[in-house]
């Protein structure tokens, strides 16, 4: 297989090469179950993405999406600080489309987070997902520690759940 190389260095453009790399991930979850994506710009209530699903309610998924670099350590849960604006945005309980935090793991090396060949492309890492709905308000200024369950995956499959789950009155 091929390794991506990159084409800019690294340096403050990581995090652009960040965001759009998990705005590509999503796409291509989202595509494989047929849903429907709205790009939300500009992102002022904390939501990048809307999922809709032609199921017999119409269901609909708001979606925050994080990217972070880790080594991927193990345990349990990922540990990611998210702004406190974000975290306000994604904890209320009353609202008509459910909203989820979306967060993409990658490798340091920006060459390891893509190989391709005639027969595959594969996108390194995963994405895990979490519903913060209902959780208390934080006291903190800039940042709330999140914790992402690896249970969790982001997945076509998790996402079909979810949307079924929404289609009956439910929320993830």
């Amino acid at each position: 297989m091929n390794r991506a190389v990159p084409t800019t260095p690294l340096g403050d453009a990581v995090v652009s090469h960040q965001e759009t790399f998990g705005d590509a991930f999503l796409l291509a979850v989202a595509s494989v179950t047929g849903c429907g994506v709205s790009c939300r710009r500009p992102d002022n209530d904390s939501i990048d993405w809307t999922l809709s699903c032609r199921l017999d309610r119409r269901p609909k998924l708001d979606v925050q999406m994080k990217t972070t670099i880790t080594d991927d350590g193990g345990g349990d849960t990922i540990s990611y600080a998210l702004k406190r604006k974000n975290y306000d945005d994604l904890i209320p309980e009353n609202l008509l489309s459910p909203r989820i935090l979306v967060l993409v793991t990658l490798p340091r090396d920006l060459s390891d987070w893509l190989t391709m060949s005639p027969a595959q492309l594969v996108l390194y890492r995963c994405a895990n997902w979490v519903s913060l709905r209902g959780l208390p308000a934080s006291s903190n200024a800039n940042n709330v520690t999140v914790h992402v369950p690896r249970a969790n995956l982001f997945t076509p499959e998790s996402v079909v759940i979810m949307m079924q789950t929404i289609n009956s009155g439910g929320v993830p």
